[in-house]
């Protein structure tokens, strides 16, 4: 052992002064845990060994001469002393043989830098014994006492390094994932760059949205969401809004994911950049005006004749849709037919409040149809130029400036975060209500609206031994007949799944790929829909993965243009967000299965499965909160050494488990059936008088001598004896005190020859 290395790594992690661990809580947990009065984390310096966490004793300190952990230093590995008076290393100890009188002991390594500093041990003042899972359990915990140790230096690195940022122009501010992003942290120089004081954004008198312009709040939000979604780094511009002066502020901030992929926290570095925005401005003012008159030139213009009904329009007017000018129709039915079916009502409602006055000009953004099937953009102006003597328009003049490009990016990016706002409704929905369906259900309305599809679902597989069916968490609302609306109740009670994945979203299922089925009929896996089921003309198929495993699938039907793979590619965050949420339901089920199990094994006696003495007695404690007549017996097999040194343990607890199974065939719930330990069982039944109580516990004792037990060739014949108490009223009852006096009749129904009952 290299002691020098080892002090100096004390020295290093400052453990040799007087400062705590702030581990007391953890010294009390584990003193329960394991009930054991003493728990401490002990540093083993040059000549003695300081607690730096404690729980059960005074002591702050001892030589290392005598102390336990010592050992675990020397030995590099865990130490357990089950009865210090009988070891010959510790049998003198003055700690033994003086406070805090040691008896058992057992001390786990804290190592650091590949150190073993010191111990955190367990410590009883009578002998025992420990299991080596209980052992594992203390190395782990070891473990994060070490690992909280290292994190205890790099937190003090990290205020020094905090107190540099304070003095300098940047401000280092940091979010918390929990429900949600909180502000947790802000550096003190908020105030002099960002004219907010640090208390104030830290106690939430005051959110850096609220002095956010709406520009800037939207960026922010984008942002955050960008990092919930598992972007690490972003940068982006802010304005703020002081009552004294307006700043403009750089963000660059860096997301920490959790090992399962969701986010922990959100660092940025903020700095005011103000100067340089104002010189980027004058720059954009010119280039906009430059913009403005280069489009001036590319203008479609129009002229509509109302009285005639004659629309005329310029070449470019043309050009923009892909029509040739000599065969333009000049009717105002040809000009609206074009128009996108999503945006004619507002485009006629618009134009109609213009001719009947109620606006001075027509301005509006719409969709046209062009003659390649694509969908054209255009931004028209058009104003009245002539009415007649009654002030009724005749003639409506104005222009058309194709926006494609700008209007796609524009709704790209407004789809975008709107994608990001509703992912985080729909993760929102859940860590509230714990409710994945529901979260579904809420969000698939802006899906459908989102994808521009006329009906969807969402799905996720549910296993079933070896089967396999897709349970429907959310779904659009289509009732067609009766058969439908059986299907559609099953759904409202969150019975509906899907079993058969020989059509379109099953080669989803089966393939984990993208399914895109664009025309009707002309996918291979394309089954028809049942009758009267509204025509699915186009279907999009999205897979849910968890690290490659298809773990659901949304189903996208109806799109007004045919679905992309851009589509599957826009939609993917949904995608990973619902995967996430998938992943975190199996983890809460198989945990939650998990902690059944353990909550069972617990309580149950392993040999015989009935309840073990420590459920017994919390089984008793809830019925004494009851007011029942009951009956308290203490069953115990006779002779039951003569069984095992006849035919051998295992034989013995052949007979174990077959006079278990016959106490529980007769004591069912309400009653309380348990083994106390070796051959002797009590029972807690729940009686409406005495005497059918006495004829029951005749009636097993009977059972119990007729029962042959079968070990191998041997045939095994028991009986028992029963001691038995009836009580009035189980309310406020002193169950061990009615179990002791069980147990003395029982001793009397031995003495008296066994094979008996002796109720009173």
């Amino acid at each position: 052992m290299d002691d020098q290395n080892r002090l100096k790594t004390i020295d290093d992690f400052m453990l040799n002064n007087e400062v705590p661990l702030d581990l007391d809580d953890l010294m009390v947990v584990l003193a329960a845990a394991y009930k054991v009065p003493i728990a401490l984390i002990g540093i083993v310096g040059e000549f003695e060994e300081t607690f730096k966490a404690r729980y059960g004793t005074s002591l702050s300190k001892v030589s290392r001469e005598h102390a336990f952990c010592s050992h675990v230093v020397e030995e590099r590995k865990q130490v357990v002393v089950n009865n210090a008076h009988e070891d010959p290393r510790f049998k003198d100890n003055p700690l033994v043989t003086g406070e805090p009188h040691i008896c058992f002991y057992a001390g786990t390594p804290i190592e650091i830098n590949e150190q073993i500093i010191g111990a955190v041990c367990l410590i009883d003042t009578v002998p025992r014994e420990i299991d080596a899972k209980y052992l594992e359990v203390l190395d782990r915990i070891g473990a994060l006492v070490s690992q909280h140790i290292s994190l205890s230096k790099e937190h003090e690195a990290l205020k020094r390094e905090h107190g540099l940022i304070e003095k300098s122009p940047i401000v280092l501010a940091t979010w918390r994932n929990t429900t949600s992003l909180k502000l947790v942290h802000i550096s003190k120089n908020s105030e002099n760059v960002l004219g907010i004081s640090a208390q104030d954004l830290l106690s939430g008198a005051v959110e850096l949205r609220d002095v956010l312009t709406q520009d800037a709040e939207s960026d922010f939000t984008f942002a955050m969401q960008a990092h919930m979604e598992g972007v690490e780094t972003h940068s982006c511009r802010l304005q703020i809004a002081t009552p004294t002066r307006t700043i403009w502020v750089s963000m660059i901030s860096t997301a920490s994911f959790r090992e399962d992929g969701m986010l922990y926290s959100v660092q940025a570095f903020l700095f005011d950049t103000s100067d340089q925005k104002y010189v980027e401005d004058k720059l954009n003012k010119t280039n906009q005006r430059m913009r403005l008159l280069l489009e001036a030139s590319e203008l479609g213009t129009w002229d509509w004749n109302l009285t005639a009904d004659v629309n005329q329009v310029n070449k470019r007017w043309c050009d923009i849709v892909g029509l040739e000018y000599e065969y333009y129709d000049t009717s105002s039915r040809f000009f609206r037919q074009l128009i996108h079916p999503a945006d004619y009502v507002k485009v006629e409602k618009q134009l109609h409040e213009h001719i009947a006055g109620k606006s001075k000009v027509f301005n509006t953004s719409f969709r046209m149809k062009h003659t390649n099937g694509s969908w054209v953009w255009v931004e028209s102006y058009g104003k009245t130029v002539e009415s007649d003597v009654m002030g009724k328009p005749t003639r409506i003049a104005g222009i058309h400036r194709d926006i494609t490009q700008r209007m796609e990016s524009e709704l790209h990016e407004r789809k975008k975060t709107q994608l990001l706002q509703f992912i985080n409704k729909t993760r929102a929905s859940y860590l509230q209500n714990n409710d994945l369906t529901m979260a579904c259900q809420t969000v698939l309305p802006e899906l459908i609206d989102i994808s521009d599809s006329q009906f969807a679902f969402v799905g996720q597989m549910k296993n079933e031994g070896d089967a396999s069916r897709l349970f429907i968490h959310a779904i659009s609302e289509i009732v067609w007949d009766n058969s439908s609306f059986s299907q559609y109740n099953e759904y409202k009670k969150r019975n509906l799944y899907f079993s058969s994945f020989d059509n379109l979203f099953g080669t989803t299922i089966l393939t984990g790929e993208v399914t895109i089925s664009n025309t009707s009929g002309s996918h291979p896996n394309s089954k028809g829909v049942p009758q009267g089921h509204p025509r699915i003309s186009r279907f999009l198929g999205l897979p849910i993965k968890v690290k490659e495993r298809v773990v659901g699938m949304i189903g996208l039907a109806n799109k007004f243009e045919p679905y992309t793979v851009d589509d599957a590619t826009f939609l993917q965050p949904l995608l990973d967000a619902l995967a996430g949420l998938f992943y975190a339901v199996e983890l809460e089920d198989a945990r939650a299965v998990a902690e059944e199990k353990l909550r069972k094994l617990a309580m149950t006696d392993s040999l015989t499965g009935l309840y073990n003495r420590r459920a017994f007695v919390d089984k008793c404690h809830q019925l004494s909160l009851q007011s029942n007549r009951v009956s308290v017996a203490v069953i115990d097999i006779d002779h039951f050494k003569k069984v095992n040194d006849t035919y051998g343990h295992d034989a013995g607890d052949q007979a174990l488990i077959s006079v278990a199974h016959l106490i529980e065939e007769f004591y069912v719930e309400p009653d309380i059936v348990s083994r106390l330990g070796g051959e002797e069982f009590a029972i807690v039944a729940i009686s409406d008088n005495k005497k059918d109580e006495e004829r029951r516990f005749n009636k097993l004792r009977v059972a119990v001598e007729k029962t042959e037990v079968k070990y191998k060739k041997d045939t095994i014949f028991v009986t028992i004896s029963i001691g038995a108490v009836y009580a009035e009223d189980s309310l406020n009852i002193d169950f061990s005190g009615l179990l002791s006096k069980a147990d003395k009749l029982l001793y009397t129904a031995k003495k008296a020859g066994r094979n008996r009952v002796i109720l009173e």
